[in-house]
């Protein structure tokens, strides 16, 4: 976490730094060092993760309550939000429009842990949470091949897999 208060909202800090790897390489190729634009960033990118982490946990109380659709719904943004997570991290950026849904899957950097397996089980997780979300059918729940058990067991696999690679990767610790 950085070491103060962002001096900007959260939104702010992503309009004004962009890419923010790249807003530091800025910096320093003008002499300007500022570990700060860093610290900041990795607090946008932690509070990402913190909410696929809430995530998992309503998906957990939802399944055992028997929310099967809404289980679905929020195991896949578990995985979502660690996916723009660890991509803002790694790669400075993320888009905060909705095509990002398409990327949290196949823009994962090319050295995480399993990335072509990771990318297939995040794909999946999103196919059920539109189904889960938007079919209205009486046969939308029998027709899910992934049980709710497994999209929670895959989301939480994923975000401790993301957990590793952040803390080896740029010694983060979530």
């Amino acid at each position: 976490m950085a070491t103060r208060p962002l001096p900007v909202s959260e939104l702010e800090f992503l309009q004004i730094t962009a890419n923010h790897l790249e807003f530091v390489k800025k910096l320093e190729r003008l002499g300007w060092t500022n570990a700060e634009i860093r610290e900041f960033g990795v607090e946008v990118g932690t509070k990402w993760f913190r909410l696929g982490q809430q995530h998992l946990d309503e998906a957990k109380l939802l399944e055992a309550a028997g929310c099967i659709r809404a289980c679905h719904s929020r195991a896949y943004y578990a995985a979502y939000n660690v996916s723009k997570s660890v991509r803002y991290l790694v790669k400075g950026i993320v888009s905060l429009k909705g095509d990002d849904h398409g990327k949290a899957s196949v823009d994962l950097p090319h050295d995480f842990p399993n990335v072509a397996d990771w990318s297939v089980k995040i794909s999946r997780l999103y196919e059920h949470r539109l189904r889960a979300d938007y079919d209205n059918w009486s046969t939308t729940i029998a027709d899910q091949t992934l049980s709710s058990q497994t999209a929670i067991s895959d989301a939480e696999s994923f975000i401790a897999v993301a957990i590793g690679y952040l803390d080896t990767k740029f010694g983060i610790k979530l």
